[in-house]
């Protein structure tokens, strides 16, 4: 799906890296989010339809050109504390193929983990996010396999997933904003690259 600045944005300013807030900033991005009522608030209302259209633009090469001064890293998820809301809600959304028709994109808000696999699962290149600007290398170990209950913001429905592997691991590290914790909490302090013969490597 590729943008139409004219009609598709769901709230009215262009995302930009002025929303993000960083690790720098504790009260925030370490600060644990809350639940919150259903239907969303207009304040909360807001705030998901800013982590949609951050989420959607930051991944549209045709508008957020590199050569721009405010070009944004590509995301795969953002979370509400990221742009300054300790609110448990984040977007997510898989791109799987370069013209945009193969997508998958969950608004999750009130999301918990009701269940994970003691299987563990790691990206081969570790990870990073947006509200960390000073990348820590290493491997983030996660399950591999979780269970997640929440309300889909986008279908409007109660809805229970079960995840694997990359999926799996994008909405960990997208929970674990909600809990003011951040990938590199995970990463061995001693030896940043360990990886267990056992984990599945992704």
């Amino acid at each position: 799906m590729k943008l139409d600045l004219t009609k598709d944005l769901l709230q009215s300013e262009i995302p930009t890296n002025k929303w993000l807030w960083k690790d720098s900033q504790p009260e925030v991005i370490r600060n644990n989010s809350i639940d919150v009522e259903l239907p969303l608030s207009k304040e909360n209302e807001l705030v998901m339809n800013k982590l949609i259209d951050f989420v959607r633009y930051s991944q549209d090469p045709e508008l957020n050109k590199k050569e721009n001064p405010d070009y944004l890293r590509p995301a795969v998820g953002l979370a509400a504390p990221q742009i300054g809301s300790n609110t448990n809600m984040f977007f997510t959304r898989f791109e799987w193929d370069l013209e945009g028709n193969d997508v998958e994109e969950f608004a999750m808000v009130n999301a918990k983990i009701v269940a994970k696999s003691d299987q563990i699962g790691c990206l081969s290149d570790g990870e990073g996010c947006l509200s960390v600007d000073d990348d820590h290398k290493g491997i983030v170990p996660r399950s591999y396999k979780i269970q997640v209950t929440g309300y889909d913001w986008l279908t409007k429905e109660e809805v229970d997933l079960t995840l694997r592997g990359y999926h799996a691991i994008v909405f960990q590290h997208e929970l674990e904003h909600n809990q003011g914790k951040l990938y590199y909490d995970r990463i061995n302090n001693e030896n940043p690259n360990f990886k267990d013969e056992n984990w599945i490597v992704i």
